[in-house]
């Protein structure tokens, strides 16, 4: 099962546009104990996030992983913030999307504890029960 910093490539994911490529996402909790995964949307597409540094950029609503920084990704790549995305384990497992999705690498773990702490500037976006599965001590 996916565990927290891990990157999930989507293969054939359909865009709200009804085109459909793959997508990457960002796993935010532990898997095995929970029936759902979190994860947050990236992008590489740069448009609505320019003037970003490197690391968290709360005003913009993203993590900006520049090229270079992380092994994880091939382009400069935007988490978008606080938007988080549920897919129910056992879907992972045996459902549609099982042979559409697969652990393609992972954030190192200093980049993914900044990343969680640019989340918690956003702790009113997130719903109670995301901020328990994410943030448990």
């Amino acid at each position: 099962m996916p565990q927290p910093g891990q990157i999930l490539c989507y293969k054939d994911y359909k865009f709200d546009d009804h085109s459909k490529k793959e997508k990457l996402f960002v796993v935010l909790n532990d898997t095995d104990r929970n029936s759902v995964c979190l994860v947050l949307k990236t992008t590489s597409k740069s448009r609505r996030y320019e003037g970003v540094e490197k690391g968290c950029n709360p005003q913009k609503k993203v993590f900006f992983v520049p090229t270079g920084w992380e092994q994880c990704f091939t382009l400069d790549t935007y988490i978008q913030l606080p938007e988080i995305t549920e897919i129910a384990t056992e879907t992972l497992l045996v459902g549609e999307i099982s042979r559409k999705i697969y652990v393609s690498s992972s954030l190192s773990i200093e980049c993914f504890r900044l990343l969680k702490n640019c989340l918690k500037q956003f702790k009113q976006d997130i719903a109670a029960q995301h901020w328990k599965l994410i943030f448990k001590s």
